[in-house]
């Protein structure tokens, strides 16, 4: 039995209610410039799939709704500012499960 890749289309519908940690950071850095390129770079996406990585974040649902929304500097801070706290509690949960590299 052979394992098929699923397409582009059918990743977007299986995870289309999804909010990941890697999608929440492309919103932010999104929102900083603009630039799908390079909101994926920063989030830390490899430069060999950075551009098409974006674009597909870009026309995910949940990225497109957010992006929708209307922000201002203090709301953007709170957001980045939770998504710090977000990572911190990943890494004490990396430490917990000697995950850590």
């Amino acid at each position: 039995m052979r394992i098929r890749q699923m397409g582009f289309s059918s990743r977007l519908k299986a995870h289309k209610n999804i909010l990941t940690l890697e999608t929440l950071k492309f919103i932010i850095e999104y929102l900083k410039d603009g630039n799908a390129k390079q909101a994926a770079l920063r989030t830390g996406i490899p430069e060999t799939y950075a551009s098409r990585h974006g674009l597909w974040l870009k026309k995910h649902p949940l990225v497109q709704k957010a992006l929708e929304t209307e922000l201002n500097e203090r709301d953007f801070a709170k957001l980045e500012k939770s998504l710090n706290e977000i990572e911190q509690q990943m890494e004490i949960c990396r430490e917990i499960l000697n995950l850590n590299e």
